[in-house]
């Protein structure tokens, strides 16, 4: 089983802001240290005390290969809730996002609800909801 998923972003506050209004619907809270900040949902399972996603700022230097900007990555959250599909959706272009898949059923998987918004570094994140 996954615990967590930790990406590197252009702009730490910028991008916690962007999260924080995107993964509203799924009722992601915040949990900060001093160079990453975690969000997650409020009812977390005993198992996992921490939050699943994690933000740390990008900072090109050998640790990175010398990057300029962080490489983007596909992150997907579920949900119980067509609805919740939707409002991330809706929420995640008000915050900036960019479109990358209205919400809709897809061929994946049967009863694959999902919809998908670019962030602010052009990472593909992803709500996807399994319930007909």
């Amino acid at each position: 089983m996954l615990g967590h998923v930790s990406i590197r972003v252009s702009n730490l506050e910028e991008s916690v802001n962007f999260y924080l209004q995107t993964l509203a619907p799924l009722g992601f809270e915040v949990m900060r240290f001093p160079t990453v900040v975690g969000l997650g949902p409020t009812e977390k399972p005993q198992s996992a005390p921490i939050p699943c996603f994690w933000l740390r700022e990008h900072t090109p230097g050998p640790e990175n290969n010398h990057s300029l900007k962080p490489t983007p990555i596909h992150v997907s959250f579920y949900t119980a809730e067509r609805q919740k599909v939707e409002e991330f959706h809706q929420l995640g272009l008000a915050a900036g996002g960019k479109d990358n898949g209205k919400p809709g059923v897809r061929s994946f998987f049967p009863n694959y609800y999902a919809a998908y918004i670019l962030d602010l570094d052009g990472n593909n994140i992803e709500v996807v909801c399994f319930t007909p």
